[in-house]
Protein backbone atom coordinates (compact mmCIF):
# COMPACT_ATOMS: atom_id res chain seq x y z
CA UNK A 1 0.00 0.00 0.00
CA UNK A 2 1.17 3.22 -0.80
CA UNK A 3 1.33 6.23 1.44
CA UNK A 4 -0.77 8.09 -0.68
CA UNK A 5 -4.15 5.40 -0.21
CA UNK A 6 -3.39 5.01 3.34
CA UNK A 7 -5.97 6.03 6.15
CA UNK A 8 -6.35 6.64 9.61
CA UNK A 9 -7.11 3.27 12.11
CA UNK A 10 -8.08 3.10 15.06
CA UNK A 11 -8.61 0.28 17.72
CA UNK A 12 -9.67 -0.77 21.10
CA UNK A 13 -6.58 -3.12 22.18
CA UNK A 14 -7.48 -5.60 25.21
CA UNK A 15 -4.58 -6.26 27.34
CA UNK A 16 -5.04 -9.56 29.79
CA UNK A 17 -3.66 -8.24 33.34
CA UNK A 18 -1.17 -11.12 34.95
CA UNK A 19 -0.27 -12.01 38.79
CA UNK A 20 3.39 -12.25 39.83
CA UNK A 21 3.52 -15.80 38.86
CA UNK A 22 3.01 -15.18 34.77
CA UNK A 23 -0.97 -16.57 35.08
CA UNK A 24 -4.03 -14.46 34.14
CA UNK A 25 -6.01 -12.87 36.86
CA UNK A 26 -9.09 -13.18 34.80
CA UNK A 27 -8.84 -9.14 34.32
CA UNK A 28 -8.23 -7.14 31.52
CA UNK A 29 -7.67 -3.41 30.39
CA UNK A 30 -8.00 -1.12 27.35
CA UNK A 31 -6.90 1.31 25.71
CA UNK A 32 -7.14 3.12 22.04
CA UNK A 33 -4.70 2.99 19.52
CA UNK A 34 -4.52 4.86 16.47
CA UNK A 35 -2.92 5.87 13.45
CA UNK A 36 -4.06 8.90 11.69
CA UNK A 37 -3.26 10.00 8.75
CA UNK A 38 -4.51 13.74 7.24
CA UNK A 39 -7.77 12.38 6.00
CA UNK A 40 -10.21 12.83 9.11
CA UNK A 41 -11.40 16.88 9.91
CA UNK A 42 -11.22 17.53 13.67
CA UNK A 43 -14.68 17.07 14.35
CA UNK A 44 -14.64 13.40 12.56
CA UNK A 45 -11.61 12.65 14.27
CA UNK A 46 -13.18 13.47 17.67
CA UNK A 47 -16.38 11.27 16.69
CA UNK A 48 -14.50 8.63 15.87
CA UNK A 49 -11.92 8.37 19.23
CA UNK A 50 -15.27 9.17 21.43
CA UNK A 51 -16.67 5.88 19.81
CA UNK A 52 -13.43 3.94 20.48
CA UNK A 53 -13.72 5.44 23.88
CA UNK A 54 -17.38 4.04 24.27
CA UNK A 55 -16.30 0.64 23.25
CA UNK A 56 -13.45 0.69 25.37
CA UNK A 57 -16.01 2.16 28.52
CA UNK A 58 -17.99 -0.89 27.99
CA UNK A 59 -15.51 -3.33 30.11
CA UNK A 60 -15.87 -1.83 33.09
CA UNK A 61 -20.26 -1.44 32.66
CA UNK A 62 -20.27 -4.88 31.46
CA UNK A 63 -18.08 -5.47 35.38
CA UNK A 64 -20.70 -3.47 36.90
CA UNK A 65 -24.30 -3.86 35.47
CA UNK A 66 -25.61 -7.20 35.12
CA UNK A 67 -28.37 -6.18 32.88
CA UNK A 68 -25.73 -4.94 30.33
CA UNK A 69 -23.62 -7.83 30.53
CA UNK A 70 -26.43 -10.43 29.71
CA UNK A 71 -27.73 -7.81 26.76
CA UNK A 72 -24.34 -7.71 25.19
CA UNK A 73 -24.09 -11.75 25.76
CA UNK A 74 -27.16 -12.28 24.13
CA UNK A 75 -26.74 -9.41 21.43
CA UNK A 76 -22.80 -11.22 20.82
CA UNK A 77 -23.93 -14.88 20.92
CA UNK A 78 -27.40 -14.38 18.62
CA UNK A 79 -24.89 -12.46 16.32
CA UNK A 80 -21.99 -14.12 15.77
CA UNK A 81 -23.13 -17.59 16.57
CA UNK A 82 -21.10 -18.82 13.65
CA UNK A 83 -17.81 -17.45 15.23
CA UNK A 84 -18.78 -18.74 18.41
CA UNK A 85 -19.26 -22.00 17.25
CA UNK A 86 -16.09 -21.57 15.23
CA UNK A 87 -14.23 -20.81 18.72
CA UNK A 88 -15.39 -23.67 20.80
CA UNK A 89 -14.83 -26.03 17.87
CA UNK A 90 -11.32 -25.08 17.94
CA UNK A 91 -11.09 -25.31 21.70
CA UNK A 92 -12.11 -28.53 21.79
CA UNK A 93 -9.87 -29.84 18.79
CA UNK A 94 -6.92 -28.51 21.01
CA UNK A 95 -8.18 -30.18 23.63
CA UNK A 96 -8.02 -33.83 22.38
CA UNK A 97 -5.33 -36.23 23.39
CA UNK A 98 -2.60 -37.21 21.94
CA UNK A 99 -3.15 -41.15 21.19
CA UNK A 100 0.04 -43.05 21.48
CA UNK A 101 0.36 -46.54 20.82
CA UNK A 102 3.44 -49.07 21.55
CA UNK A 103 2.30 -52.51 21.34
CA UNK A 104 -0.79 -53.25 23.35
CA UNK A 105 0.17 -49.97 25.53
CA UNK A 106 -2.02 -47.45 24.67
CA UNK A 107 -0.77 -43.60 26.40
CA UNK A 108 -3.00 -40.30 26.58
CA UNK A 109 -1.06 -36.98 26.15
CA UNK A 110 -3.19 -33.99 27.13
CA UNK A 111 -0.03 -31.34 27.16
CA UNK A 112 0.05 -31.17 23.40
CA UNK A 113 -2.59 -28.84 21.49
CA UNK A 114 -0.56 -29.86 17.74
CA UNK A 115 -1.59 -33.58 18.54
CA UNK A 116 1.79 -34.52 16.86
CA UNK A 117 1.47 -32.98 13.76
CA UNK A 118 3.63 -30.22 14.45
Amino acid sequence: MTEDNKHSSFAVAINPEFKEDGTWDGSVVAHIEEDVQNDLSPEELTQIRSVCGMLAACLPLMENDQDFLDHIKEFFYSSYQQLVDDIYAEEEEANKPNFTKDGNVISLDFSTKTHGSA
